[in-house]
């Protein structure tokens, strides 16, 4: 996200040596949250978010989906996350959080997203593990209430397990010379409660409302597609979601400046992990970010006030090792960028732009897409609790081919200090 002036944002630790969020502990305002720390070391704050959206004849907000936290409805809540960010004296840190929403129809569900802990070893090393989502680059480890935009991005909904990388096992984080951060994890791959079929968009996979009236015309449905998806040579084709990573998965994540220009912000991660093939998928990465008339601080992301500009552009591609459902083995690679540009046109409204494409998978029946977005966000009262933004996308792809979308959100924040949580918090 872009925390706008007035909001908070990461300092560096004089400790731990690490990006931390510091806490403004003052009077407590129940009603807003605003310095709520039960024993002085549990932080917590919620984020609720509702959006609407207006479609041509024929589409739905689930048809453009790419990731688990995408509208999925034409209008409902879609995203609240409850953190509970915990510091003990800056020696050990972590966060609990809680995610709910409407996932498709307006069916409620909800679950554990993150439990983790870091213990700062000095000013160079931190230990820790839990639950955690995985750092790999500029957007991965961002909730939903951080997004520049209402969507994910269309490389990390393809390629990054459709956006949320969440492992159970173990963290180490290694600070570098010139405010560099290494974080390397290591673990299982947690799997989501819920399964929407993300990742297709309009037009790559048809279901009517139809097909869900009964077991009867699923099986029939299931059926009809078994025939149809062959390759050139006969072979079935496999379930591309099997593509992301099932098993365990390592990642490896450096956050950096540019020696000559201390406001330019480089990122470079890798992937490998075993997929729901059984075999291995690889991912990598690169993103550069440049802010004017503001200040980067690393991996938090920028101060970002009136007359700010922001270009962010990242990269990510992968290499997948797959299984036709005849057995036969199959590789495949596909790729993509977002680029955005953000400007501040005052201290609490942000116009930003934003342009996605990823690459066609061939054996997947999966065309090259692009989309252009454009969103305007702004906080609409002083304390910067309720934020509203209104995008527009543009999305082209061989199977869908030019289709309109407006958008309209309204989030609602309680505790922290005016965008406490933006990410994994390292």
């Amino acid at each position: 996200m872009i925390p706008l002036c007035g909001l908070l944002s990461p300092v560096v630790g004089q400790e731990s040596g690490e990006e931390v969020f510091e806490y403004h502990v003052g009077e407590v305002d129940w009603l807003t949250g605003e310095g709520v720390n039960p024993g002085g070391f549990l932080f917590p704050s919620l984020f609720v978010q509702g959006t609407g959206g207006a479609f041509e004849p024929g589409a739905g907000a689930g048809d453009f989906a790419t990731s688990l936290h995408d509208p999925v409805n034409d209008w409902g809540i879609n995203d609240i996350h409850l953190h509970l960010d915990l510091d003990f004296n800056g020696v050990v840190t972590g966060s609990v959080t809680g995610f709910g929403a409407q996932a498709e129809d307006h069916v409620w569900e909800a679950e554990l997203e993150e439990a983790y802990l870091h213990w700062h070893l000095n000013n160079t090393f931190s230990i820790g593990g839990g639950q955690f989502q995985n750092a790999f680059g500029f957007q991965s480890d961002l909730h939903p209430h951080a997004w520049a935009f209402v969507n994910q991005n269309l490389i990390n909904g393809r390629m990054v397990n459709e956006g949320e990388l969440i492992s159970q096992g173990g963290e180490i984080l290694v600070r570098t010379p010139g405010k560099g951060l290494f974080t390397f994890g290591l673990g299982g791959i947690r799997t989501h409660a819920h399964d929407h079929g993300h990742g297709h968009g309009h037009g790559e996979e048809e279901h009517g409302e139809e097909e869900h009236d009964d077991e009867h015309e699923e099986e029939e449905h299931e059926e009809h597609e078994e025939e149809e998806h062959h390759d050139d040579h006969g072979h079935e084709h496999f379930e591309i979601d099997e593509a992301a990573f099932r098993s365990w998965a390592f990642t490896g994540d450096y956050r950096f400046r540019f020696p000559f220009e201390d406001s330019l912000v480089g990122s470079l991660s890798l992937g490998l992990g075993e997929n729901g093939f059984g075999r291995n998928t690889s991912i990598y990465g690169a993103g550069v970010r440049k802010v004017w008339n503001g200040h980067d601080h690393g991996h938090g992301g920028p101060d970002f006030c009136s007359g700010a500009v922001m270009f962010q552009a990242e990269v990510i591609g992968r290499n997948v090792d797959a299984k036709l459902e005849d057995g036969d083995d199959v590789t495949f690679s596909d790729y993509g960028f977002s680029n955005s540009l953000h400007y501040g046109i005052s201290d609490r409204t942000t116009l930003s732009f934003r342009h996605d494409w990823v690459s066609a998978v061939e054996i997947a029946e999966l065309n090259d897409r692009h989309r252009l977005s454009a969103a305007l966000t702004a906080f609409v009262d002083p304390q910067q609790r309720v934020r509203a933004r209104l995008q527009y996308d543009h999305t082209i792809d061989d199977t869908v081919g030019s289709e309109h979308v407006a958008w309209f959100q309204i989030q609602l924040q309680w505790g922290g200090t005016g965008g406490s949580h933006a990410g994994h918090g390292h």
